[in-house]
């Protein structure tokens, strides 16, 4: 149970599973283009129908659980030393929110893999639904601008990361030649896709509008119009998994037990 609970451990399982996701979904994106509409949930639709694809859905569940988990620890524990200073806990934060958006698409490819694929599909563009509920409320606009604020801040350090290269600092040095060039690419795709996520949020909050509301699957529809621009984020969305999946061997983690830390840290 120690091992299974160990940062280390969740954190290459969840990089796995999300390079399989973004890789299938640029792969998905560049082949068919329209079946990319539905985001990860087109992915978790063409794997059910693969030979075996109710074992690789149940790999994925289990992989995305465990890295939205080693996001929360993250984000709580301070597992990477970000600290307690604005960016450190600006970072932090960003780690908690994709920790729900990692354990969300956990739960949306756990329909699949059940079986609920009708159910599931209803779900496909849920963000615009849930902006929907959330701008229903007193000031919910200020929660949707909320969110949208910290979309295009993720959008700013995917940038950040892209320009500089910094996430090498966390990569093992025995490394694939090539990781660097292949995160960049990578992230910067990332940028593009958070910044109109973002910016879609700040325009339904603006307009009290849910169907201005854009997820991964939206951006890339909305992109369709602009092609060149559209095969560049698709192609670097696959870039991004492979680059995830090179992450799930040379990443450098703490081989910390979350459970041990969090004991230490709230009792």
């Amino acid at each position: 149970m120690t091992k299974i609970t160990r940062a280390d451990v969740l954190a290459r399982a969840g990089y796995a599973a999300r390079g399989a996701v973004y890789a299938l979904l640029g792969w998905l994106a560049l082949g068919t283009r329209g079946a990319a509409d539905n985001g990860q949930n087109a992915v978790f639709d063409m794997v059910q129908d693969m030979p075996g694809g109710g074992a690789v859905l149940g790999l994925l569940v289990a992989g995305l659980v465990a890295y939205g988990i080693y996001k929360l620890a993250s984000a709580l524990l301070d597992l990477e030393r970000h600290g307690h200073a604005p960016k450190g806990l600006a970072v932090r934060t960003g780690l908690g929110a994709g920790a729900l958006a990692y354990l969300a698409m956990a739960w949306a490819a756990g329909k699949f893999a059940l079986g609920y694929r009708h159910y599931a599909s209803q779900g496909a563009h849920g963000g615009a639904d849930m902006a929907g509920g959330v701008l229903g409320w007193p000031l919910g606009w200020v929660l949707v601008a909320a969110v949208g604020l910290a979309f295009l801040a993720a959008a700013a350090f995917q940038a950040i990361g892209a320009a500089t290269g910094g996430f090498m600092k966390r990569i093992a040095a025995d490394a694939p030649k090539g990781t660097e060039a292949l995160g960049r690419i990578g992230l910067a795709a990332r940028c593009v896709v958070f910044a109109l996520v973002g910016w879609s949020l700040l325009r339904s909050a603006w307009l009290v509008r849910h169907a201005e509301v854009r997820d991964l699957g939206g951006v890339l529809a909305q992109l369709r119009g602009t092609q060149a621009l559209y095969l560049t984020v698709a192609a670097g969305l696959l870039v991004f998994g492979l680059f995830s999946l090179i992450c799930a061997r040379f990443r450098v983690v703490p081989a910390i037990d979350v459970v041990d830390a969090a004991r230490a840290r709230f009792n």
